[in-house]
Protein backbone atom coordinates (compact mmCIF):
# COMPACT_ATOMS: atom_id res chain seq x y z
CA UNK A 1 0.00 0.00 0.00
CA UNK A 2 1.78 3.29 -0.53
CA UNK A 3 2.43 5.60 1.92
CA UNK A 4 0.48 8.35 2.26
CA UNK A 5 1.78 12.10 1.09
CA UNK A 6 3.35 14.04 3.60
CA UNK A 7 1.81 17.23 1.89
CA UNK A 8 -1.02 18.39 0.25
CA UNK A 9 -0.45 20.44 -2.66
CA UNK A 10 -2.59 22.11 -4.98
CA UNK A 11 -1.70 24.13 -8.17
CA UNK A 12 -2.41 27.69 -8.40
CA UNK A 13 -2.41 29.43 -12.19
CA UNK A 14 -2.87 33.15 -12.19
CA UNK A 15 -3.97 34.04 -15.58
CA UNK A 16 -4.61 37.29 -17.21
CA UNK A 17 -5.32 37.27 -21.40
CA UNK A 18 -3.59 33.99 -21.67
CA UNK A 19 -5.92 31.92 -23.37
CA UNK A 20 -3.93 30.71 -26.80
CA UNK A 21 -1.25 29.13 -24.09
CA UNK A 22 -3.60 28.02 -21.14
CA UNK A 23 -5.68 25.25 -22.63
CA UNK A 24 -2.97 23.38 -22.93
CA UNK A 25 -1.19 24.14 -19.84
CA UNK A 26 -4.70 22.97 -18.16
CA UNK A 27 -4.50 19.58 -19.81
CA UNK A 28 -0.66 18.83 -18.90
CA UNK A 29 -1.47 19.62 -15.61
CA UNK A 30 -4.86 17.77 -15.36
CA UNK A 31 -2.26 14.56 -16.36
CA UNK A 32 -0.35 15.08 -12.99
CA UNK A 33 -3.65 14.41 -11.39
CA UNK A 34 -3.00 17.14 -8.96
CA UNK A 35 -6.29 19.80 -7.97
CA UNK A 36 -6.24 22.97 -9.34
CA UNK A 37 -7.22 26.87 -8.93
CA UNK A 38 -7.20 28.66 -11.96
CA UNK A 39 -7.79 32.33 -10.85
CA UNK A 40 -9.17 34.39 -13.82
CA UNK A 41 -7.75 38.43 -13.34
CA UNK A 42 -9.97 40.19 -15.40
CA UNK A 43 -9.11 38.68 -18.39
CA UNK A 44 -10.96 40.13 -21.59
CA UNK A 45 -10.19 37.59 -24.46
CA UNK A 46 -11.62 34.15 -24.51
CA UNK A 47 -9.84 32.85 -21.24
CA UNK A 48 -13.24 32.29 -19.39
CA UNK A 49 -14.76 30.12 -22.46
CA UNK A 50 -11.25 27.81 -22.38
CA UNK A 51 -11.46 27.08 -19.14
CA UNK A 52 -15.65 26.05 -18.83
CA UNK A 53 -14.30 23.88 -22.35
CA UNK A 54 -12.21 21.91 -20.20
CA UNK A 55 -14.16 21.88 -16.66
CA UNK A 56 -15.66 17.99 -17.62
CA UNK A 57 -12.54 16.48 -17.96
CA UNK A 58 -11.88 17.35 -14.00
CA UNK A 59 -13.68 16.18 -10.51
CA UNK A 60 -15.39 18.91 -9.26
CA UNK A 61 -13.68 19.27 -6.05
CA UNK A 62 -10.19 19.08 -8.09
CA UNK A 63 -10.83 22.23 -10.53
CA UNK A 64 -11.40 25.77 -8.74
CA UNK A 65 -11.88 28.83 -11.24
CA UNK A 66 -12.27 31.60 -9.01
CA UNK A 67 -12.70 35.11 -11.47
CA UNK A 68 -11.97 38.67 -10.76
CA UNK A 69 -14.43 40.96 -12.17
CA UNK A 70 -11.56 43.27 -13.53
CA UNK A 71 -7.96 42.95 -13.65
CA UNK A 72 -6.04 43.38 -9.83
CA UNK A 73 -2.80 42.19 -10.44
CA UNK A 74 -0.81 39.21 -9.97
CA UNK A 75 -0.23 39.78 -6.33
CA UNK A 76 -3.78 39.88 -5.65
CA UNK A 77 -4.24 36.83 -7.99
CA UNK A 78 -2.11 34.88 -6.34
CA UNK A 79 -3.32 35.87 -2.78
CA UNK A 80 -7.15 35.03 -3.84
CA UNK A 81 -5.25 31.36 -4.55
CA UNK A 82 -3.74 31.05 -1.39
CA UNK A 83 -6.85 32.02 0.21
CA UNK A 84 -8.87 29.56 -1.40
CA UNK A 85 -6.31 26.68 -0.78
CA UNK A 86 -6.48 27.36 3.14
CA UNK A 87 -10.38 27.15 2.42
CA UNK A 88 -9.82 23.71 1.34
CA UNK A 89 -7.11 22.26 3.42
CA UNK A 90 -4.15 22.18 1.22
CA UNK A 91 -0.90 22.44 3.16
CA UNK A 92 0.95 23.34 -0.61
CA UNK A 93 0.69 25.69 -2.78
CA UNK A 94 2.23 25.47 -6.50
CA UNK A 95 2.09 28.45 -8.43
CA UNK A 96 2.65 28.54 -11.93
CA UNK A 97 2.73 31.33 -15.14
CA UNK A 98 0.01 30.69 -18.12
CA UNK A 99 2.11 32.59 -20.50
CA UNK A 100 3.66 29.01 -22.23
CA UNK A 101 7.01 29.94 -20.25
CA UNK A 102 7.18 26.97 -17.88
CA UNK A 103 6.74 23.44 -18.63
CA UNK A 104 3.87 21.75 -15.94
CA UNK A 105 6.44 18.26 -16.34
CA UNK A 106 8.53 20.09 -13.81
CA UNK A 107 5.84 20.21 -10.95
CA UNK A 108 6.86 17.03 -9.62
CA UNK A 109 10.42 17.86 -9.18
CA UNK A 110 9.41 21.16 -7.51
CA UNK A 111 7.70 19.04 -4.98
CA UNK A 112 10.16 16.62 -4.32
CA UNK A 113 11.81 18.97 -3.36
CA UNK A 114 9.36 20.84 -0.99
CA UNK A 115 8.76 16.70 0.73
CA UNK A 116 12.17 16.48 1.69
CA UNK A 117 11.84 20.66 3.12
CA UNK A 118 8.01 21.46 4.03
CA UNK A 119 8.47 24.46 5.25
CA UNK A 120 11.46 26.02 2.82
CA UNK A 121 10.52 28.11 0.39
CA UNK A 122 11.04 26.54 -3.46
CA UNK A 123 11.79 28.42 -6.45
CA UNK A 124 12.32 27.00 -9.79
CA UNK A 125 15.00 28.92 -10.96
CA UNK A 126 15.36 29.35 -14.25
CA UNK A 127 18.95 29.52 -16.59
CA UNK A 128 20.11 32.41 -17.95
CA UNK A 129 20.76 31.04 -21.05
CA UNK A 130 17.40 30.66 -22.51
CA UNK A 131 17.34 31.57 -26.83
CA UNK A 132 14.35 34.39 -26.80
CA UNK A 133 14.92 35.91 -23.33
CA UNK A 134 14.23 39.62 -23.20
CA UNK A 135 17.22 41.52 -22.03
CA UNK A 136 15.15 43.18 -19.63
CA UNK A 137 14.27 40.22 -17.70
CA UNK A 138 17.92 39.53 -17.50
CA UNK A 139 19.14 42.76 -16.19
CA UNK A 140 15.73 42.97 -14.09
CA UNK A 141 16.30 39.62 -12.75
CA UNK A 142 20.23 40.76 -11.63
CA UNK A 143 19.47 43.57 -10.42
CA UNK A 144 16.94 42.07 -8.31
CA UNK A 145 19.12 38.72 -6.76
CA UNK A 146 21.80 41.07 -6.00
CA UNK A 147 19.86 43.54 -3.91
CA UNK A 148 17.90 40.65 -2.36
CA UNK A 149 21.56 39.34 -1.00
CA UNK A 150 22.18 42.60 0.50
CA UNK A 151 18.90 43.19 1.86
CA UNK A 152 18.66 39.71 3.71
CA UNK A 153 22.03 37.54 3.34
CA UNK A 154 20.29 34.87 0.94
CA UNK A 155 21.97 33.97 -2.53
CA UNK A 156 19.14 33.71 -4.90
CA UNK A 157 19.60 33.14 -8.68
CA UNK A 158 16.00 33.94 -10.33
CA UNK A 159 14.28 35.69 -7.41
CA UNK A 160 11.69 37.27 -10.27
CA UNK A 161 10.41 32.96 -10.82
CA UNK A 162 7.00 32.56 -10.98
CA UNK A 163 7.31 28.93 -10.72
CA UNK A 164 7.64 27.73 -7.00
CA UNK A 165 5.89 25.97 -4.29
CA UNK A 166 4.74 27.82 -1.06
CA UNK A 167 4.04 26.60 2.40
CA UNK A 168 0.57 27.69 3.04
CA UNK A 169 1.88 28.03 6.66
CA UNK A 170 4.14 30.61 5.38
CA UNK A 171 1.33 33.34 3.36
CA UNK A 172 0.01 33.70 7.01
CA UNK A 173 3.35 34.02 8.62
CA UNK A 174 4.68 36.68 6.50
CA UNK A 175 2.52 39.62 5.63
CA UNK A 176 3.42 41.28 2.23
CA UNK A 177 2.41 44.60 0.80
CA UNK A 178 3.28 45.03 -2.51
CA UNK A 179 1.44 44.16 -5.20
CA UNK A 180 1.45 43.18 -9.02
CA UNK A 181 4.81 41.40 -9.95
CA UNK A 182 7.19 42.88 -7.06
CA UNK A 183 4.94 40.68 -4.42
CA UNK A 184 7.27 37.96 -5.25
CA UNK A 185 10.64 39.71 -4.56
CA UNK A 186 9.24 40.90 -1.29
CA UNK A 187 8.11 37.66 -0.29
CA UNK A 188 11.77 36.21 -0.97
CA UNK A 189 13.36 38.72 1.76
CA UNK A 190 10.84 38.93 4.16
CA UNK A 191 10.32 35.23 4.70
CA UNK A 192 14.15 35.21 5.09
CA UNK A 193 13.68 37.59 7.59
CA UNK A 194 11.11 35.47 9.01
CA UNK A 195 13.56 32.39 9.52
CA UNK A 196 11.96 30.75 6.37
CA UNK A 197 14.63 28.94 4.47
CA UNK A 198 14.66 29.38 0.78
CA UNK A 199 15.42 26.83 -1.67
CA UNK A 200 15.83 26.90 -5.49
CA UNK A 201 15.51 23.66 -7.87
CA UNK A 202 16.89 24.44 -11.55
CA UNK A 203 14.33 23.94 -13.91
CA UNK A 204 13.71 24.91 -17.69
CA UNK A 205 12.09 27.31 -19.31
CA UNK A 206 11.27 28.67 -22.98
CA UNK A 207 9.96 31.80 -24.32
CA UNK A 208 7.88 32.19 -26.94
CA UNK A 209 8.88 34.38 -30.09
CA UNK A 210 8.38 38.15 -29.86
CA UNK A 211 5.24 38.31 -32.01
CA UNK A 212 3.97 35.81 -29.84
CA UNK A 213 4.27 37.17 -26.67
CA UNK A 214 1.69 38.00 -24.14
CA UNK A 215 3.54 40.59 -21.67
CA UNK A 216 1.40 42.26 -18.34
CA UNK A 217 4.61 43.62 -17.86
CA UNK A 218 4.16 47.40 -17.87
CA UNK A 219 8.07 49.14 -18.19
CA UNK A 220 7.20 52.61 -16.14
CA UNK A 221 4.68 51.77 -13.71
CA UNK A 222 6.33 48.60 -12.91
CA UNK A 223 9.61 49.29 -12.44
CA UNK A 224 8.84 52.40 -10.25
CA UNK A 225 6.91 49.83 -8.20
CA UNK A 226 9.63 47.52 -7.74
CA UNK A 227 11.89 50.33 -6.91
CA UNK A 228 9.63 51.49 -3.78
CA UNK A 229 9.66 47.93 -2.74
CA UNK A 230 13.27 48.03 -2.53
CA UNK A 231 13.43 50.91 -0.84
CA UNK A 232 11.18 49.81 1.65
CA UNK A 233 13.08 46.71 2.36
CA UNK A 234 16.45 48.57 2.35
CA UNK A 235 15.28 50.50 4.84
CA UNK A 236 13.98 48.19 7.37
CA UNK A 237 17.27 46.13 6.46
CA UNK A 238 19.44 46.92 9.64
CA UNK A 239 16.64 46.69 12.00
CA UNK A 240 15.46 42.81 10.48
CA UNK A 241 19.13 41.97 10.67
CA UNK A 242 19.71 43.31 14.24
CA UNK A 243 16.78 40.78 15.48
CA UNK A 244 18.53 37.86 13.89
Amino acid sequence: MAEPDSISPVVIAPTYNNAETLGDIVKRIHRLDLPLIVVNDGSADRTADVLEAQRSDWRPEALHLPAHPRNRGKAAALHRGFDLAIEHGYSHAVTIDTDGQHDPEQIPSLLETARRRPEALVIGARSDRVDGTPARCLVGRRLTNRMLRLECGVAVHDSQSGMRVYPLGLIGAVPCRAQRFAFETEIIARSAWAGFEIIETPITSRYLPPEQQVSHFRPWVDTLRSIAVQARLLIETPYRRSRR
